[in-house]
């Protein structure tokens, strides 16, 4: 029979081969033979978290911060700070803002010489709808900076403080990034458009009864109904624009640094929190809404699924564009964040920035009957428990 150290070996073997579930089945071994060794269950976590489990990662990698407490020695902090470090990124990587929050700061307190934790924090806090607490943490790591770090560093929270201090409104992002999506598609469209191809056109299917029809994938919402972006009649090749998995970024002048990250900015003037991210891909872009009651996952999704279906059926079927052009793409099914907010990724295509208060005007009328906490456009996070 294999020894703890032999299963531990193995295990680590098998993750520099990227073997991830023998070597889960390893560190599983060895934690049933060691279960009071620290390191054998953040060696477990560490391997869930690279197979992309990150769910299962989080009980062995608590277990491994607790069991490292009774480690004081000098010579143990180093993997101490480890193990508390990836706990609070597997925390982020869950949207469990909350806890990564609380996390990072308690590597703040016990070692307040490590940079990597203010980084962490104050980045989590920028894009979590806490920007000026955010700022306030590059401030504190300051002197614990190199030189590039506190140039990128005052940079960031220059540009931050600058933006707050202003009455610009940060939907301005967001539509910024509409701006330049519709003349990206336009310049890359255009040559493939003059030799016959077509733009923005449905998926279609043809019914028993033989009349041509928009197609709706197996499986998808009523109202999900897709477009492509260039298509050629030719031989019915497709052609996309952007790719969802390298998102179009854009700066905003004099505010190049906050494209860098993203960074939430309140909006004002709504009935309830709207936050835009200052990278908000207008061709993925994501929402998040986040209502003031919990509920069962399948309730929240009810609560938001018409205003979303509606509004998505009326981008689909050009409400915000002209006559031909600025039709929605494609959008996800929603999704639960936490026990209070529901999320989709939607792609705009060349509609006009119209849709976004639409939107809102929408959400504004779903407010009157399910409160909205608050709303976020783009790359962030919402607070689950505040």
């Amino acid at each position: 029979m294999a020894t703890l150290e032999e299963h531990a070996r193995g295990g680590l073997k098998a993750i520099e081969e990227k073997r991830w579930d023998d070597a889960i089945e390893h560190f599983r071994t060895a934690v049933q033979l060691g279960p009071d060794r620290p390191d054998i269950r953040h060696a477990l976590g560490t391997a869930h978290l690279h197979r992309g489990d990150t769910g299962n990662a989080v009980e062995p990698l608590e277990a491994a911060v607790q069991l490292s407490e009774p480690f004081t020695a000098p010579e143990h902090q180093a993997m101490r700070r480890e193990f508390h470090l990836t706990l609070a990124t597997v925390y982020q990587l869950l949207d469990r803002v909350g806890a990564a929050r609380a996390a990072l700061q308690e590597i703040i307190r016990r070692w307040p010489e490590e940079v990597e934790p203010y980084l962490q924090l104050g980045q989590l806090l920028l894009s979590s709808c806490h920007p000026e607490e955010g700022c306030r943490i590059y401030a504190d790591a300051a002197d614990l900076l190199d030189r590039e770090q506190r140039q990128s560093a005052d940079a960031l929270v220059g540009s931050v403080k600058a933006f707050l201090e202003s009455d610009h409104d940060p939907l301005a992002f967001l539509e910024a990034h509409g701006d330049s999506y519709r003349s990206y598609f336009d310049e890359i469209a255009r040559a493939q458009l003059e030799q016959g191809w077509y733009a923005e056109a449905a998926r279609m299917t043809r019914r028993d009864d033989g009349e041509v029809v928009p197609l709706l994938p197996e499986g998808s919402r009523p109202y999900a109904l897709e477009r492509v972006d260039l298509v050629n009649p030719a031989d019915g090749s497709v052609s996309t624009v952007y790719s969802e998995r390298e998102p179009m970024i854009v700066a905003v002048e004099g505010l190049e640094a906050l494209s860098q990250v993203p960074v939430t900015l309140l909006s004002k003037g709504h009935p309830f929190q709207v936050w835009v991210s200052t990278r908000a891909p207008w061709h993925w872009l994501s929402v998040v809404v986040q209502f003031r009651e919990p509920g069962a996952a399948q309730e929240l999704i009810d609560r938001v699924e018409p205003t979303l279906g509606s509004w998505y059926l009326a981008g689909f079927n050009g409400e915000f564009g002209d006559k031909d052009t600025g039709r929605f793409h494609y959008v996800t099914d929603p999704d639960t964040l936490g026990t209070r907010g529901v999320t989709w990724v939607v792609d705009l295509g060349r509609a006009k920035w119209d849709a976004i208060p639409d939107l809102l005007r929408k959400l504004g009328v779903l407010h009157e009957r399910h409160p909205i906490q608050r709303v976020l456009f783009g790359e962030g996070r919402v607070p689950e428990d505040e």
